[in-house]
């Protein structure tokens, strides 16, 4: 496993514990999308940060299936 799906899988390991004593997926998704904005903030300049944000506007992504009981 790379180092990018290491961190991936470590952090939605995370989120699936969270998710286990904590109702509100929208509370723990908006946390993390705030801590990945402050992140891309402090890290890349205007411009860069602003074609981020862009490409995460844009993108389509495939929900996960929770009720088969994991977000894998």
């Amino acid at each position: 496993m790379n180092k990018e799906d290491q961190i991936y899988h470590e952090i939605l390991d995370h989120v699936l514990k969270l998710l286990s004593r904590h109702e509100s997926i929208v509370m723990i998704a908006g946390a993390l999308m705030v801590i990945a904005k402050r992140l891309y903030k402090t890290h890349l300049n205007k411009n860069e940060y602003k074609r981020v944000m862009k490409v995460a506007t844009e993108l389509d992504v495939e929900p996960y299936d929770i009720k088969k009981g994991t977000l894998h």
